[in-house]
């Protein structure tokens, strides 16, 4: 049995609820895991900085990241941590503001040279009007670089950004 137009539409709804809810969503590179009401937990927003499902290949001349933002202004830092040393997250460059809300990809994040061909972490901080924001993706440092960005890597009209 087909489900009725009014249900497809209150699924829908819910689903579109509970991102509109969300303060941001890692889209590119593949989130250790999503969690709005522990996003705000050091360092990956309630998921195990350890975990290797969907490990993603980061050359460490820069790759892609992309998120779903709902703050119309916030700051963003991209920070790193070799597997073997998550206590010690680098903070790969510059701190970026954004303002607008909706899709924003910043087209290359680079990270040292010499952790080609090692396991880390890359961390996603928003700062925004209530709170430090946290999500992480598990990547594979490889030589080369900048990756070309992915087709999702979109802005969307309202979003504008700088380099602090």
């Amino acid at each position: 049995m087909q489900p009725s137009v009014l249900t497809q539409a209150l699924v829908l709804f819910a689903g579109l609820a509970s991102v509109c809810k969300a303060h941001f969503v890692l889209q590119i590179p593949t989130s250790l895991g999503f969690d709005d009401e522990a996003e705000g937990e050091f360092p990956c927003g309630g998921f195990n900085a350890h975990s290797r499902n969907n490990v993603t290949l980061w050359p460490v001349e820069g790759s892609a990241v992309s998120v779903l933002t709902t703050h119309s202004e916030a700051t963003w830092e991209f920070k790193a941590a070799l597997l073997s040393d998550l206590g010690h997250w680098v903070r790969v460059n510059r701190v970026l503001s954004q303002t607008g809300v909706g899709d924003f990809c910043e087209p290359a994040i680079p990270v040292k040279a010499s952790w080609a061909g090692k396991r880390g972490v890359l961390q996603v901080v928003q700062h925004g009007d209530d709170g430090d924001l946290y999500q992480c993706a598990a990547v594979k440092f490889v030589h080369g670089g900048p990756a070309s960005p992915p087709a999702g890597c979109i802005n969307d009209t309202v979003i504008a950004a700088h380099w602090l």
